[in-house]
């Protein structure tokens, strides 16, 4: 029998959207101790699956964890398992009935996650920690400043290829030590030292996945490392069902390569999309030309990646099946306009300023890295935000955001500023079915987000007052998707009462503003003559907010929205 060389990636949602924050008690003995307690207690919510109660136990009473901060852990666990939309809805619907039941937290305890893949999970929340140094002082990651928009590097894919690169080293660099903290409730049943437990390479699918020759389905690495033609080089043992702990730490470390499917790849041999929709008549940083790249067409479901970097002083709107589904990554976009309303896997904001983003509901988590003065407007699963300033979130959100300490506070206001969800387009109703995800404002958790690191968290973040508060409409129409021709005509799940209330006073003062018009006794020529005066304050206003730009946009000289994919 011929035996083939598989070729293992790491999963980069795991490291690009789950490294939540580096706390000093998840170290190497902390968490061999959680294994070893959660092992005793067995099923009754300890192993294999470990219950929310007896993880609080542990982060709680003996790390000396925050509650918040222990249930974020196992919170964004969840999130990132791969879980099809209607076991979402099904979690979404126990929250909503513990609340209705008058104990908000009580379906909390209903909730378990795989215990070793979990222990696994926050080993790796070091792999930010260990190489921060480094990634500052190469990509400037996460430190840098956006202000020095006119000094980026030209090339584009520099970050992504440090970031796989850095991943891979880490693991490759601490896998022994992985093997070793993963197989610590196992010494009792096996000699860990030459031999490794079947639940340990299993559990390792959680972060590693990848594919045979000529195979285009992405298997787990156990999958792959039982089939016939690979147990030789994997160390599978088929009289135990475990494996050599060398022979499969050699095939691994030899095995590890850059992901096919990942961002490097789709940046490097993707397919350029012409999806500019009109560049603003300010022609300031358009030097350096929009590039948007997917890997859509050759990629397997559960992979697509769709690629925006330097689109400046652009506006793109899209609703496309190439976006449905997809890792989104918006990088050193300025002045931009983007509205990308399809259904979403994830989404990374990097180094952008001064723009917007409107996206359909993201399925996982949008990740804000480096940014300032942006605004974006989204329903989502989660949402953190790091090492940025000037960042407006018009959200929801069943899951506490988390802001980490290095956000820059701009002009004495906290960093970030949070709004309800104001907009609303045709297929939103479907698109939030379709990941997921369910707005109700008794589980809406926009405004209360978990501060990490330490800082006061009056200085990392602040609600949008309801005086400051507007509606967002979306400047385009794209056509209904599928047969079922029912459409959304309004914010899911409505405003919080004094955001209605706010909103609904405006209204009343353009009513009032046009009933005083009607009833004034102002001449024919009054009139014309106050008219040319509001209009000409009005063009003012746009002028000095940048609103004109954006404006003049929505008007491209032939450049029809459609719903084709390219």
């Amino acid at each position: 029998l011929n035996m083939v060389d598989a070729c293992l990636w790491l999963n980069p949602d795991i490291f690009y959207h789950g490294v939540v924050y580096a706390h000093s008690k998840l170290s190497i003995p902390y968490l061999k101790k959680v294994i070893t307690y959660a092992k005793s207690k067995g099923i009754n919510g300890g192993y294999p699956q470990l219950s929310w109660s007896i993880w609080k136990h542990m982060a709680v009473n003996k790390m000396l964890l925050a509650e918040d901060l222990a249930w974020s852990y196992f919170e964004m666990f969840l999130t990132l398992r791969d879980v099809t939309a209607d076991e979402r809805i099904q979690q979404a619907e126990l929250e909503q009935q513990s609340i209705e039941a008058g104990d908000s937290l009580s379906y909390r305890q209903r909730v378990s996650v795989p215990t070793l893949q979990f222990v696994l999970f926050l080993y790796i929340q070091q792999s930010n920690k260990m190489s921060l140094r480094k990634s500052v002082m190469v990509d400037e990651w996460p430190g840098y400043s956006p202000r020095s928009v006119d000094g980026l590097s030209g090339k584009s894919d520099g970050s992504s290829n440090l970031d796989e690169q850095k991943h891979n080293t880490f693991i490759q660099a601490n896998l022994s030590q992985i093997l070793e903290l993963l197989s610590e409730g196992f010494k009792a049943e096996i000699s860990v030292e030459s031999t490794l437990h079947a639940d340990v390479v299993k559990a390792l699918g959680f972060i590693v996945q990848g594919k045979l020759p000529k195979q285009a389905a992405v298997s787990s690495i156990y999958d792959i490392a039982v089939k016939h033609r690979v147990q030789a080089k994997s160390g599978f043992m088929k009289t135990s069902g475990n494996f050599s702990i060398r022979t499969f730490e050699s095939w691994f470390q030899t095995s590890l390569s850059q992901n096919p499917y990942g961002l490097s790849s789709c940046i490097t041999g993707g397919v350029k999309l012409r999806w500019v929709t009109a560049t603003l008549k300010n022609q300031e940083q358009t030097r350096k030309k929009p590039r948007i790249v997917t890997n859509s067409p050759s990629a397997p479901s559960g992979h697509k990646i769709v690629f925006f970097t330097q689109c400046s002083n652009q506006t793109i709107a899209r609703q496309t099946e190439t976006l449905r589904g997809s890792y989104v990554k918006l990088h050193r976009c300025h002045k931009a306009y983007i509205y990308l309303l399809s259904p979403l896997k994830s989404v990374s904001i990097e180094k952008c300023t001064g723009s917007t983003f409107a996206l359909g509901p993201v399925a996982t988590c949008i990740r804000v890295v480096s940014c300032q003065n942006i605004t974006i407007i989204a329903p989502c699963r989660s949402i953190m935000i790091t090492g940025s300033e000037d960042v407006t979130l018009y959200i929801t959100t069943p899951t506490q955001p988390i802001i980490s300490s290095d956000n820059t506070a701009s002009h004495e206001e906290p960093p970030v500023t949070f709004a309800p969800y104001n907009t609303f387009y045709p297929d939103l109703e479907r698109h939030l079915a379709e990941v997921g995800l369910t707005i109700s404002p008794q589980t809406d958790k926009w405004k209360t987000p978990i501060c990490v690191g330490n800082m006061d968290e009056d200085t990392l973040f602040r609600t949008m007052p309801p005086s400051d508060f507007y509606l967002f409409s979306i400047p385009f129409k794209f056509p209904l998707e599928g047969t079922d021709q029912s459409v959304t005509t309004e914010i899911p799940g409505g405003l919080p009462l004094e955001y209605s209330q706010a909103v609904k006073s405006k209204q009343r003062a353009i009513e009032r503003w046009k009933r005083a018009l009607r009833d004034s006794t102002m001449t024919k020529e009054e009139r014309t003559s106050f008219q040319f005066l509001v209009e000409e304050k009005f063009k003012e206003w746009l002028k000095e907010t940048g609103n004109q730009q954006q404006l003049d946009d929505l008007l491209p000289p032939s450049a029809k929205i459609s719903n084709s994919s390219y």
